[in-house]
């Protein structure tokens, strides 16, 4: 019981392995956006169920602490090249949301490898990983319809996904936030003395 939040985590680390697999398997793009759908909601459920279960267990681990965000990163970076693929309107926020992922997580690494005292993540963080998350899954199940108008026509679907495009940007923006603010902190907390 105690390694299962870390289980979970090993779950969304490998989530590229299980994109592939999908697109090897699966010719048809709105077959495989359907799968990658269900795929991405369930493992991002687990990224809320090992935090929960750490903290209901009081299971903390040098593991866990590194690899947690990065497995959500991988997660992330995954399911949006796979709609980069689709559409290039998604092309540029995605550039920027993985960029940021990134640096963060070079950032993060080289204050520990400095013996540097470890930046805790803010709530904002989680409130933006979060909203990728919820944005994402309704890209993907959004690419899956094969009409562009649903609910006998009351919904449009076209109008949707541009919604969404919309909302990828705001969380765009929120990310490069919630990144600079993190650098902040970590130079302020730390003095990293780049060298």
């Amino acid at each position: 019981m105690k390694k299962l939040p870390n289980i979970l985590t090993n779950l969304r680390l490998a989530s590229p392995i299980y994109f592939i697999i999908i697109l090897i398997i699966f010719k048809n793009q709105q077959i495989q956006s359907l799968i990658l759908f269900y795929l991405f909601l369930v493992l991002s459920i687990t990224d809320y169920l090992d935090g929960y279960l750490a903290r209901k267990l009081n299971i903390t681990s040098s593991y866990g602490k590194v690899f947690d965000p990065i497995s959500d990163k991988i997660l992330t970076s995954s399911a949006l090249l796979f709609l980069c693929s689709i559409d290039n309107l998604i092309l540029l926020p995605s550039i920027l949301i993985i960029f940021r992922e990134f640096l963060i997580s070079g950032i993060r690494e080289f204050s520990l490898s400095k013996g540097k005292k470890n930046v805790n993540v803010s709530i904002l963080s989680k409130v933006k990983t979060t909203l990728q998350f919820f944005i994402i899954s309704f890209l993907l199940i959004l690419n899956s319809l094969q009409s562009k108008f649903i609910f006998y026509e009351k919904v449009n679907i076209e109008k949707l996904y541009n919604f969404c495009i919309f909302g990828l940007w705001l969380v765009t923006l929120l990310t490069l936030y919630t990144g600079f603010q993190y650098c902040y902190k970590v130079f302020q907390n730390n003095r990293m003395g780049i060298k």
